[in-house]
């Protein structure tokens, strides 16, 4: 049976746990099924692009990255924020604001990625898109070729998702403006 993404998306968005009725990404992590759906559903998109490498920034990107990375078949290479420990950092690349409104440093390594080796970028969630263009910089310093980025929920505009390029499972308000 062949994967339907539109459907992945219908479900996805219906099953989607609200917290304080705020969209709780952890809460998909928690369902078997829909950790499942989001590994395909954010891979889909991306099986005839011959990805080398998934990059996947803190704090969650990791956890979907790794599904897509399963998925696709291809290697996981992580962006960690600064002061933590990623043994042999040597790549730090500082974000504009985030939603937060303030800056990061994300630490890449040198070594994972090759030049030409085609890189994915993963996370759970775009408001900014500085936190996946931190990790564009990276992708670009070692040489790598973006193909595109992936996330699961997409609160960002409309200028934000073209420039990155980024695939969208859900979108911010059709989640919190939906019936319970």
């Amino acid at each position: 049976m062949q994967f339907n993404l539109a459907e992945a998306r219908a479900r996805l968005t219906a099953s989607f746990p609200l917290v304080n009725e705020h969209p709780d990404v952890a809460g998909v992590l928690r369902d078997a099924a829909l950790l499942r759906l989001v590994g395909e559903a954010l891979a889909a998109p991306f099986v005839d692009a011959n990805v080398d490498r998934v990059i996947a920034p803190e704090a969650r990107g990791p956890i979907v990255g790794a599904l897509v990375a399963r998925e696709l078949n291809c290697g996981l290479v992580l962006a960690r924020k600064d002061d933590r420990n990623h043994p042999g950092a040597d790549i730090p690349v500082q974000s504009a604001p985030t939603w937060r409104g303030h800056s990061e440093v994300f630490q890449g390594r040198s070594f994972d990625l090759s030049p030409g080796d085609r890189v994915l970028i993963v996370d759970d969630w775009i408001t900014t898109g500085n936190t996946m263009r931190a990790a564009r910089s990276i992708v670009q310093v070692l040489g790598g070729i973006l193909v595109g980025g992936a996330v699961v929920v997409n609160k960002a505009d409309e200028e934000t998702i073209e420039e990155l390029d980024v695939h969208s499972l859900v979108n911010f308000d059709d989640l919190v403006g939906r019936d319970q």
